[in-house]
């Protein structure tokens, strides 16, 4: 799934009583062809065009692994050595 910063707007074809959308069209004029082609073939179905008009997200965490995190020069913290009799 692409980021949410990173989505365009874009449109999907529902038709009224069936299963949810399930293909993203570019641009309107592209979803409303789509919904015409699934009408011929669906005769009593109503389809509708939707337009994406905003997106939503939770995020609860962001990892970075420190590991191999880039660090200026000059700002590591020498780490203690093992033979240096602090018990932690």
């Amino acid at each position: 799934m692409r980021d949410i910063t990173e989505l365009k707007p874009f449109w999907m074809v529902y038709g009224l009583g069936t299963r949810g959308p399930t293909v993203l069209h570019n641009t309107e004029h592209s979803a409303l062809r789509e919904a015409e082609r699934l009408a011929e073939v669906s005769p009593g179905t109503t389809f509708v065009v939707l337009e994406a008009t905003e997106a939503v997200r939770v995020r609860r965490f962001d990892r970075f692994s420190l590991r191999n995190a880039p660090c200026p020069p000059g700002t590591r913290i020498p780490r203690a050595d093992d033979s240096d009799d602090i018990p932690f």
